[in-house]
């Protein structure tokens, strides 16, 4: 007989989470496994990404202002209720905030609950606005049976603020290399001038992400080599400010917003050197894509980073400071070259996290708990 498993997030929209998700769901065994994904919200670029085989239940039409601090004040069990009319054997939280809260709600004492983290904690504690106190926060992750974290960073940021009880493992994420090939494929004209440098940066355009610092440190860069180009793949609630900074730096024949783009590995094969400025970064897919693609990385010692570049063995990490980058940037400028080293190792690197590998642990997980 065929396990039920449910997945629980907010919404299916461009983000580093809902393509792990996705990667997931097309690698479970359809055979094995009956699969539903609920979000609170419908739509989202990618929901019709999901695959056939999965369920998808929602619990309004578009997500309305304000409607998060209305959320919160609701009782789970009543939104529980409603969407999820039958019983699971696996029952996962693939968010914080809402969706553990949902989970953690579910009368059914036969299911096995997991809670997904994928956020560092001691930078900022995700998900705590929904459950109001941290009293309430570490009662809801006690109701689950593991712990599912992305880094050792994470892990360890995890229990710090939590103090939970439940058992907390790291299952790092994963890149599947067939996706990757696949839709390198599908866009052949995407090309860069390769008489430039171009450097490459992919995230949300978030404050946590460092972008502005990006911008800045580029600008330093660019004093020096006006070969330099900087393509920044993403969006998000600073790109106003980070249009308005790169006009203001007279940077508009050398830096370019790309907003979001499905398939963001024809621009990573087009790009010279991989750049992530995040002040911080729980994990980083994008850092595995990157590596994947060849491409040399440099990193800001950001938590998941360190763990992913072993440590600087097969990355340049930096000083997570505006002068960590500046430094950086301007020595991009005198000789890059000296960068393009790491190539030699960084695809080896990304094989280390092949979808494979974290399958295996899914699929343990999903057995044992």
């Amino acid at each position: 007989m065929k396990k039920k498993v449910l997945f629980v997030l907010d919404r299916m929209v461009m983000g580093g989470v809902e393509v792990l998700l996705l990667d997931i769901l097309n690698s479970l065994d359809s055979k094995k496994y009956n699969i539903t994904v609920m979000t609170l919200f419908d739509g989202g670029e990618l929901k019709h990404e999901l695959p056939k085989t999965v369920k998808h239940v929602f619990l309004f039409a578009k997500q309305y202002k304000g409607i998060y601090r209305v959320l919160r004040f609701i009782s789970p069990r009543i939104i529980y209720k409603k969407l999820i009319s039958e019983e699971y054997d696996i029952e996962i939280s693939f968010k914080t905030g809402m969706p553990e809260k949902i989970v953690a709600a579910s009368r059914n004492s036969q299911s096995k609950k997991i809670a997904w983290i994928h956020g560092d904690m001691d930078y900022q504690n995700f998900g705590l606005e929904s459950h109001r106190t941290k009293k309430r926060q570490t009662d809801c992750y006690n109701k689950f049976d593991r712990i599912i974290t992305v880094s050792e960073k994470c892990k360890t940021a995890f229990q710090n603020v939590t103090k939970t009880e439940t058992n907390v493992e790291k299952i790092y994420n994963a890149i599947k290399p067939e996706k990757i090939v696949r839709k390198l494929d599908e866009d052949k004209n995407i090309t860069m001038d390769k008489n430039m440098v171009n450097l490459i940066t992919i995230a949300r355009l978030h404050k946590d992400k460092g972008i502005d610092r990006l911008i800045r440190a580029f600008s330093e860069g660019y004093k020096i080599n006006n070969m330099l180009r900087l393509h920044i793949i993403g969006n998000g609630p600073e790109e106003d400010e980070l249009k308005k900074m790169v006009q203001e730096l007279n940077l508009n024949e050398a830096v370019y917003l790309l907003g979001k783009q499905f398939n963001p590995y024809v621009y990573l094969r087009e790009a010279s050197i991989y750049i992530h400025s995040a002040r911080s970064e729980a994990f980083g897919i994008v850092l595995l894509e990157a590596l994947y693609m060849g491409l040399p990385v440099v990193a800001t010692k950001s938590g998941g980073p360190e763990e992913i570049l072993g440590n600087g063995k097969y990355g340049l990490l930096i000083e997570n400071s505006q002068e960590g980058l500046n430094e950086t940037l301007r020595s991009i400028a005198i000789d890059h070259e000296k960068f393009l080293e790491y190539n030699k190792t960084s695809k080896l690197r990304a094989n280390d996290f092949g979808m494979n590998v974290m399958m295996e642990q899914i699929y343990r997980l999903i057995e044992e708990v």
